[in-house]
């Protein structure tokens, strides 16, 4: 049963290129991130692996993903730092998950959407032919009966018997200022 379990995996597997290249350590000590002796020191465990490797020191989530060029150093540096006790903390380390942007067999082009889905959002900038705009009636006043409550508009007069300069509020006069009390400079 177990074996039939990693069969799946490595049939899964298709080439060297879906194998991770990079790890992430983690619970690295503060240290590492601040003194450059310790950035140092602990670059050399990973220098030692592949001389051409890249870290990436993520100081906030106290971790540090290294990306290697091939595979093999990268299994080869989560053997070497899991549970590895580095200024008193052990650190734990585990695979960085490989992101695909495209597959093999696109051609890294979007894809159009499809058909049943192709329709105007926006409406068209000139009328159908043929439209007419509809004439609305007047309004129907209804006077209402004589034992209810009615509401009645009367309309602004067009002659403008009001000026704007005529005002219709009163006017509250300001209240008289009080005298402010003079500083005293101490020297």
């Amino acid at each position: 049963m177990l074996s039939d379990d990693v069969n799946e995996k490595l049939q899964s597997i298709a080439c060297e290129k879906d194998l991770p290249d990079a790890i992430i350590v983690t619970n690295v000590p503060i240290e590492v991130f601040s003194v450059d002796e310790q950035k140092a020191n602990f670059s050399d465990l990973f220098t030692q692996i592949e001389s051409d490797c890249r870290f990436d020191f993520l100081r906030s989530f106290r971790r540090v993903r290294i990306t290697f060029e091939k595979p093999e150093s990268a299994t080869a540096a989560k053997l070497l730092t899991q549970h590895l006790s580095f200024n008193g903390t052990i650190l734990k380390s585990f695979f960085a998950q490989k992101i695909r942007l495209r597959d093999a067999s696109d051609d890294g082009l979007l894809k159009l959407p499809p058909l049943e889905k192709q329709f105007l959002i926006s409406p068209p900038a000139s009328p159908p032919v043929g439209w007419e705009q509809s004439h609305e009636m007047a309004p129907v006043v209804y006077e209402g009966d004589e034992d209810k409550p009615k509401v009645v508009i009367h309309p602004a007069n067009e002659e403008g018997n009001i000026m704007p300069n005529q005002s219709m509020m009163p006017k509250t006069p300001r209240p008289p200022s009080t005298p402010r009390s003079v500083r005293k400079e101490y020297t």
